[in-house]
């Protein structure tokens, strides 16, 4: 099993399997054609994502980054 995504584009790129990733995730390789798309009707379920913290006051630069963070992951629908 595998959690980095880093590796998991590698080993596709190497013809050891698929992966479902986000379009966004592999653009580059599908543009310069080292992955292609092989099912193209499917698709993976959006799943929630949740940002713990101790307390509601939080830092400035935390709240910034959750911010990023919500940006960035609305943005790979």
């Amino acid at each position: 099993m595998l959690n980095s995504v880093g590796m998991f584009r590698r080993l596709a790129t190497l013809d050891q399997g698929l992966i479902l990733l986000p379009k966004a995730a592999v653009a580059d390789d599908l543009a310069n054609g080292q992955l292609r798309q092989v099912l193209p009707g499917w698709h993976g379920k959006p799943l929630p994502v949740y940002a713990l913290t101790e307390t509601r006051l939080l830092p400035a630069k935390t709240q910034r980054f959750i911010e990023f963070l919500k940006e960035r992951l609305s943005a790979m629908d």
